[in-house]
């Protein structure tokens, strides 16, 4: 690494001397050259500068599509509904047993004493036996 040196405020003041001195020897030639150079140079800067302006203005769209899209998938999403008709529910005359709307019957669901049934000791010797 280079060590650091403190010329102090001089440093700057030496430069400057410099730099009038070596001003001083150039032609005026040279100098106007310079300045129509420089002139011209400005003159196509707003050129490139709209150049830029649709990169950013592009990769500003991009990325603000990208957010939106992220945005879109953590939104919650609500149920959909089912596409097919309701089927009308159908009355059973001496029964007590319901049916969802898919036609299964949940009296099983309602019934206590299964699950009561199941965790008793009866059930479990008759789950394991084998039916010929």
């Amino acid at each position: 690494m280079n060590p650091v040196h403190d010329d102090g405020p001089g440093i700057d003041q030496q430069a400057r001397r410099l730099h009038q001195a070596a001003l001083a020897q150039v032609s005026p030639q040279t100098l106007m050259r310079l300045r129509a150079a420089r002139h011209e140079a400005g003159q196509q800067a707003p050129a490139r500068g709209r150049a830029r302006t649709w990169r950013w203005l592009t990769a500003t769209a991009f990325s603000a599509v990208l957010a939106v899209g992220l945005g879109v998938q953590w939104l919650p999403r609500t149920p959909e509904t089912p596409a097919y008709p309701a089927t009308p529910s159908v009355a059973q005359a001496d029964s007590d047993l319901s049916t969802d709307e898919f036609g299964a019957s949940s009296a099983l669901d309602e019934d206590p004493d299964l699950y009561l049934w199941l965790a008793s000791a009866d059930a479990q010797p008759l789950a394991m036996e084998s039916t010929p």
